[in-house]
């Protein structure tokens, strides 16, 4: 029987994939279309091939260093005071991440159907549940990312209408935007991708048969890449490029041009799906940041971490509200993911294993 600190690794699996799939996925087609133009395609694949290889890496890492959580091997390798200092930097990482997930929710869903709703009622409703969820062992939070994922088809099958009249010119001349803009998008798209490092978060809870069930999850990032995949053609088969640029999400913009004789507001059905599996996202985040707060200042539980994120989380979006200053906060997160999902854990983990290991205790 499972127990409720554990999780199997096609949980692991899954809480990767939900963690990855968050609220950038209806800009998505048009972040990497302003750069790689009707290539696009192509730095979603690169990014997904890369950041796979990166996470395999990872997998390759995590089966050398025994059963140490990836913030003990921080400690580990840079030292009782310096690791401490990494894993409060990490906390303020996931505090930012879950600031800019919570700010692009609200906004999407008040320029789109709640015009006349204050965001700061949406923000609180949105909130609200991902503290409850959050607050559950994470055999709970793994086994609701599991059910979330179930409704990642149904968002396909919505998009399925599109392919009764694909324009396919809309794809040629291939490579035709040129190295350079292709590497563009590709930043666009590594960003997309960002949670994947989920992996080295839980992989902790993965106890029972360990090698065998993180080589499961290692490949989760492969399936982000065919749904992405997936998304951006669909737009590209419905809009020319000059279009996906000027429409902000034009998933929506597709969902709602199209009706059936029961169903109309498409878009509406999709956008209700995509709440959830985006608070998925926020949940999963909110969980590992909730926890290595009470480790770090030797907490009894995670209710008052949950609830100091969630009102710092709601403190700083009443602050946030003009767009250039959405745009300006989601930017940063490039330079932030680079640092604490590649940088600093490939440097611990190398360290661990070069010049720690023997000398653990």
């Amino acid at each position: 029987m499972q127990k409720n600190n554990e999780v199997t690794g096609w949980q692991l699996f899954y809480l990767v994939i939900q963690t990855q799939i968050g609220v950038g996925v209806l800009s998505l087609p048009r972040d990497i279309t302003l750069e790689a133009g009707h290539d696009a395609w192509i730095s979603v694949i690169l990014g997904g091939v890369l950041i796979q290889l990166v996470l395999l890496i990872f997998l390759w890492l995590l089966l050398r260093v025994g059963e140490l959580s990836y913030f003990d091997i921080i400690i580990q390798s840079f030292g009782k005071a310096v690791g401490k200092v990494f894993i409060f930097c990490y906390l303020i990482y996931f505090l930012y991440i879950l600031t800019v997930s919570s700010i692009t929710f609200t906004k999407i869903l008040s320029d789109w159907i709640y015009l006349d709703t204050p965001r700061e009622i949406l923000t609180i409703l949105f909130l609200i549940p991902a503290a409850y969820c959050a607050g559950s062992k994470i055999s709970h939070v793994a086994r609701f990312s599991m059910i979330v994922s179930c409704l990642l088809p149904v968002l396909v099958i919505l998009l399925i209408p599109v392919y009764s009249s694909p324009e396919f010119i809309h794809f040629f001349p291939i490579g035709s935007e040129g190295a350079s803009a292709i590497l563009g998008g590709l930043k666009a798209s590594v960003l997309a991708y960002i949670g994947f490092e989920a992996f080295l978060y839980f992989s902790k809870y993965v106890k029972s048969n360990r090698q065998k069930e993180l080589k499961k999850a290692a490949f989760s990032t492969s399936f982000v890449l065919f749904f992405y995949l997936f998304l951006v053609i669909s737009t590209q088969l419905y809009f020319h490029v000059q279009e996906i640029v000027v429409v902000p999400y034009a998933v929506l913009y597709i969902l709602k041009s199209l009706s059936f004789v029961i169903v109309e507001r498409i878009d509406l059905i999709f956008l209700t799906l995509w709440i959830v599996v985006a608070l998925t996202s926020f949940i999963n985040y909110l969980y590992v940041a909730a926890e290595e707060t009470k480790i770090l200042f030797n907490l009894k539980g995670r209710q008052w971490a949950i609830m100091f994120m969630i009102s710092s989380v709601f403190a700083v979006s009443l602050f946030i509200d003009e767009k250039q200053s959405i745009i300006q906060l989601q930017n940063l997160v490039t330079y932030a993911a680079a640092i604490f999902t590649v940088i600093i854990p490939l440097a611990a983990l190398s360290v661990y294993l070069l010049f720690r290991k023997g000398h653990a205790t």
